[in-house]
């Protein structure tokens, strides 16, 4: 089911940075020592010669601070060092801005970073920033919490909240936390509503609005989505059990999923989501308390993203 039609991506072409500032979260996925990655950045837009800061943060949520005191002193581009949750907050604090956003990889799973073929190793995606082009990127909503990859309110937002307090960061880890929460996830009954018509009720294992391909790790959940077409893609898991859902694993990671019995995929601009109990949610993998009713909106264009050119 598709509301969509034909949007033109808008990129453009972007002159040398004069002021960019890299904010590095050292928690990220499998950074390890920092200071490796300052290295690299020194290293490269040193030779260049081109000014610029790195910030560190030291505890969640802590980007979008500096993000948004960069922006006032003057900062034109902003890279977020990290994964999609650090990506998240800077994009917070560039907001309502014309600031720029980058990014170097450094998560467990780099969703936005796969679904625009970003570089995974630092130097790399470093060096393709000096001359990057510039696409008008769109932003989700789930009620005031934005994402630029994906929302959720099934078993993977359960799995967001037990990786969220792990001591243990990776895929590996999140591999493990998935597993125990598909063992004892139960999804409450969810109903979503589009221009007044309910299209779907039922109890999903999965329930996620994506603005990228994946999630990240290399998942595919919405083959068709793209992060700039002004559109979200619903895409909706029946409750299947552990074994199928175990039987199916391989088509999340090859383009297949549309092939697993009982996966519903809608394209839209808004909805609302409607629960029996409210329970976590997760945005860009980072998981919050939800309410039983939650908005879906879209804001098309709004994040200026630089890629390599």
């Amino acid at each position: 089911m598709s509301q969509k039609g034909l949007v033109q991506s808008n990129i453009e072409t972007q002159p040398q940075f004069s002021h960019v500032t890299f904010i590095l979260n050292p928690r990220s996925g499998l950074l390890g020592p920092k200071g490796m990655v300052v290295r690299q950045i020194d290293r490269i837009w040193g030779a260049a010669n081109r000014r610029y800061t790195v910030l560190v943060t030291t505890r969640a949520g802590e980007g979008e601070r500096l993000a948004r005191e960069e922006a006032h002193r003057g900062a034109e581009l902003i890279v977020a060092v990290g994964g999609d949750g650090t990506l998240n907050e800077v994009v917070r604090g560039v907001l309502g801005t014309k600031v720029c956003v980058g990014l170097l990889p450094t998560g467990s799973g780099n969703g936005y970073a796969r679904h625009w073929k970003i570089p995974l190793k630092v130097d790399k995606s470093c060096r393709a920033l000096l001359n990057p082009r510039i696409v008008a990127c769109d932003l989700g909503y789930a009620d005031d919490h934005p994402f630029m990859v994906t929302f959720g309110c099934g078993v993977d937002a359960e799995i967001s909240a037990r990786y969220r307090h792990s001591t243990v960061r990776g895929m590996a880890s999140y591999f493990y936390h998935g597993w125990r929460a598909l063992r004892e996830y139960r999804s409450p009954e969810v109903r979503v509503h589009l221009n007044g018509d309910m299209i779907y009720s039922g109890k999903p294992l999965l329930l996620t609005m994506a603005n990228t391909r994946g999630y990240g790790g290399g998942t595919i959940i919405a083959p068709q989505a793209r992060a700039d077409d002004g559109w979200l893609d619903l895409c909706i898991f029946d409750n299947l059990t552990l074994k199928e859902s175990l039987l199916n694993l391989p088509s999340l990671f090859n383009g297949n999923v549309e092939k697993i019995a009982g996966y519903r995929h809608f394209q839209l601009q808004q909805a609302r989501l409607e629960r029996d109990n409210g329970g976590y949610i997760h945005v860009d993998g980072d998981s919050y308390p939800g309410k039983s009713e939650i908005r879906i909106s879209i804001q098309p264009g709004i994040v200026p993203f630089a890629l390599p050119a």
